[in-house]
Parts: C-alpha cells; sequence; structure tokens
C-alpha cells in the first residue's frame, strides 16, 4: 500500500513537472513568437544545414493568394524551381524592373532569416529585399535585407537575416513583411522558406 502511494505522487509530481514545463514553453513562445511551422534542413545539399519552414503559397501553387503584388509582377506557370523542394509544382513569380512583390510572414526572436530560389528571366536579375515590422508605438522598422543578382539559371538566394526588424518589433508580435523588387533585368521567385536559427554555413 505504501509503495503504491510513493508511486502515485511520482506520478502526480511528473505530471505536474511536465505540466509546467509546458506552459513555460507557451509563455516564451507567446513573447519571442515563433511556433510557425515543423522545419527541415531543405538547403542542405548547398551545405547550409539550418531547418526552415515553408512560407504560406511560398511556391506559388495558389497564384498570387497571400501576396501582393505590383508593377508588372505576376504568378507563371513557364517556371518552377527544379529541385521541387516544397513538393512538385509548376509555378513561380516574375517580376520585371520596377515591380515588386510582398508577403507577411510568421516569425519570431527565433525565426530571423528567409531563403528563396530565384533566377533570372532572359538574362541576369537583380534582386532587392527589404523587410517591415511594427514597433509598440506603431513605428515602422525597415531592414534593408541587401540585393544580390542572379543568372538564367535557378539557385538558392543568399541568407537574407530578419533579426534586426525582429528586435526592433514588440515581444509576441508574429508576423512581418517581406518586401521583393527588381532593380534590372525581369526576375523569378519561388518556394520562400523561413529560417528560424539563421544558421550560417
Amino acid at each position: 500500500m505504501r509503495r503504491m502511494a510513493v508511486l502515485l505522487i511520482v506520478v502526480v509530481a511528473t505530471a505536474l513537472a511536465s505540466t509546467a514545463g509546458t506552459a513555460k514553453a507557451g509563455l516564451i513562445t507567446g513573447l519571442l513568437g515563433g511556433g510557425c511551422g515543423a522545419t527541415a534542413p531543405i538547403f542542405a545539399p548547398w551545405g547550409d544545414w539550418a531547418g526552415y519552414y515553408f512560407a504560406p503559397n511560398g511556391g506559388f501553387e495558389s497564384g498570387s493568394a497571400g501576396w501582393t503584388l505590383g508593377g508588372g509582377a505576376a504568378v507563371v506557370t513557364q517556371g518552377n524551381e527544379p529541385w521541387f523542394l516544397a513538393g512538385f509544382g509548376s509555378h513561380a513569380l516574375a517580376i520585371p524592373k520596377g515591380g515588386s512583390a510582398s508577403i507577411n510572414v510568421c516569425y519570431g526572436l527565433t525565426y530571423p532569416g528567409v531563403r528563396f530560389f530565384a533566377a533570372g528571366q532572359g538574362g541576369p536579375a537583380t534582386i532587392h529585399v527589404r523587410v517591415y515590422s511594427r514597433s509598440l508605438l506603431g513605428l515602422l522598422s525597415v531592414l534593408d535585407g541587401g540585393t544580390f543578382t542572379t543568372d538564367q539559371k535557378w539557385q538558392p538566394s543568399p541568407k537574407i537575416s530578419t533579426l534586426f526588424s525582429a528586435l526592433a518589433a514588440p515581444l509576441g508580435t508574429k508576423s512581418m513583411q517581406l518586401q521583393f523588387t527588381v532593380e534590372s533585368g525581369t526576375a523569378q521567385i519561388d518556394d520562400l522558406f523561413v529560417d528560424p536559427l539563421l544558421v550560417r554555413s
């Protein structure tokens, strides 16, 4: 009888500890953001072992749903990144010079980077990435994610850090806006992923 009582106490204590741990994890996630989806080392073939989650409609298989397009940007069916890392698809986004595309993605302080596939259409193209988030006072934080040039072959983009925008945003903020603009040529973009830890290769 005594042994059963001790066993019962151990089981209850374990359950309480597990509940407390879950509550603590939930609190941390609530403050830091995150919890955006399952991750996988999508870019491992290119020496990048960080885990990424796939952005909603990041492959444009649902057309422009979730995206804001301008300046002639449009979803096309003539191209798809050839590795099909987000699953089989037949769509990509084409952005001409002066065009833009924006999307809101889930993030937190543990989700500070993004990466995607890009190619030039008919020649090289230069892509500029910006990240927007808002502070507690409603002040807009803009991070220049950088500019890079891609040739006609599909290739992974450089890692685009969104950490400073995350730090400028209020604790618990769960989304930010990514904006892609094209400075020269016509660019194609496909399969947008978010990196939880910004692990550098």
